[in-house]
């Protein structure tokens, strides 16, 4: 099923970052997803920072990816979606 606007995906990167943010715009060469945050281990979950570098700044309102960085767009599971809701927005889904 192809990826809609707005739809919650996963981006991983050739280094192994993995970035969670929502479908923009997608051509021959690159992908644009917006409210990116990159995915980090928090114990035994996974925490979400609102940005793509871990120096980078904060809330970076979207973000380009070369493709030949990137290995696989997937959309994000349905819990680690809501978790990306929760951390992006406040809103706690039920």
């Amino acid at each position: 099923m192809p990826m809609q606007i707005n739809d919650v995906v996963t981006v991983v990167a050739v280094t192994g970052a993995e970035y969670v943010g929502k479908y923009r715009v997608e051509t021959d060469t690159t992908l644009t997803i917006g409210d990116p945050h990159i995915v980090t281990p928090d114990g035994t979950n996974l925490g979400f920072m609102p940005t793509v570098a871990m120096t980078g700044e904060p809330r970076v309102g979207e973000v380009t990816f070369n493709k030949s960085g990137v290995v696989l767009v997937v959309k994000t599971a349905e819990a680690v979606e809501k978790e990306y809701i929760k951390a992006s927005s406040g809103i706690e889904l039920l």
